[in-house]
């Protein structure tokens, strides 16, 4: 980044502190929207720090009592099942085939091993 002069710097500072300030003024029409959402649904904030999640963007943990639209999205979705295990290597690392090839047999293949060697029959 090329050096700027003082004067060019305080130029930046104001332009900046500017938009600072457009973003502040935004920022209590937003909040006036969501207290009206929150109260249309009846939502208050010891909800929201009081509501666990299990780290899955949002959704409620397993056995958590969640409102009204996200039980019925959660009664609607498939139930997931197991996929079998189709690689296995001698160190007792496994593998179902999904997803991102896991580092074992990375590192296996690079080594020379054929993925079809691991295959579990």
């Amino acid at each position: 980044m090329p050096k700027l002069s003082a004067s060019a710097l305080k130029a930046r500072i104001d332009q900046l502190q500017k938009q600072l300030a457009a973003a502040e003024a935004n920022k209590a029409p937003a909040i006036k929207k969501v207290r009206a959402l929150m109260k249309k649904l009846g939502v208050t904030v010891e909800d929201l720090r009081d509501s666990p999640t299990s780290g899955r963007r949002g959704r409620p943990a397993k056995g958590s009592a969640g409102n009204g639209a996200a039980d019925v999205a959660s009664k609607t979705r498939r139930a997931r099942t197991k996929v079998a295990i189709k690689y296995r290597d001698g160190h007792g690392n496994t593998w179902t085939g999904r997803g991102k090839t896991p580092r074992w047999m990375a590192d296996a293949e690079k080594a020379g091993a054929k993925r079809e060697t691991f295959l579990i029959k």
